[in-house]
């Protein structure tokens, strides 16, 4: 399998503080082909709260993603460790948001993940 290693900061920047950012990343980094994606953190200074659970949401517990995380500071796995034990609802790709069938999506990954599992027989 082919490997590849992404610097986080050189896409989004040294301070990582969004969700947008997070999700974003996530949709630049899932259009590459089918590879084994090492995301590095070495250049990365500062990252939120919301920036990490979103990245959580959206890398480490998305089984659809090849990714491991390198060069992490101690300030920074912290933060991720944090997020990562208040982890525990399932992700859902849409939610319904009336009985009309309309559907809410919160990243175009979402949309395509959930036209993928259509069926057109």
């Amino acid at each position: 399998m082919r490997e590849k290693v992404i610097d986080i900061a050189a896409y989004i920047g040294r301070d990582l503080n969004s969700r947008i950012a997070a999700r974003e990343f996530h949709d630049n980094i899932i259009n590459e082909p089918k590879m084994h994606v090492k995301i590095d953190f070495r250049n990365v200074n500062f990252a939120t709260r919301s920036f990490m659970d979103e990245f959580c949401n959206v890398f480490i517990t998305n089984a659809d993603v090849n990714a491991e995380l390198i060069n992490l500071s101690p300030e920074i796995k912290a933060m991720l460790d944090a997020v990562k034990s208040t982890q525990h609802r399932p992700t859902k790709s849409a939610v319904k948001i009336s009985s009309d069938s309309d559907i809410k999506f919160s990243s175009i990954s979402q949309v395509n993940k959930y036209l993928e599992e259509l069926s057109f027989s």
